[in-house]
């Protein structure tokens, strides 16, 4: 639940600099968040812990479709949108992946 809303908050940062105005809201980001989320999950339940990002870029273009449905971005903004949080989910992921390593 919190990597749900630390997700959703990080991404309505990113579409609130890209369109210079205010936070989308919170129920559009949680869509767009669940969006990445779930595909992501489902991906890297098949394939081996080593390629996780994988997971993560299946999730960021269905994120992509998401913002330019929810918060009526272009096709490209959206998807720039959701390669930028793709790259800070990778950071996050590798970093924890590093801290939890035995």
């Amino acid at each position: 639940m919190l990597g749900l809303i630390l997700g959703a908050a990080v991404l309505g940062i990113i579409i609130a600099a890209m369109e210079q105005g205010e936070f989308p809201g919170w129920g559009k980001m949680v869509i767009c968040v669940l969006a990445a989320v779930v595909p992501a999950a489902i991906v890297n339940a098949l394939v081996p812990p080593e390629l996780f990002f994988i997971g993560l870029a299946v999730g960021a273009i269905c994120a992509g479709f998401a913002i330019m449905v929810t918060c009526g971005m272009t096709f490209q903004r959206s998807f720039v949108a959701a390669g930028i949080y793709l790259a800070i989910q990778v950071v996050l992921s590798l970093g924890l992946r590093a801290i939890f390593r035995t």
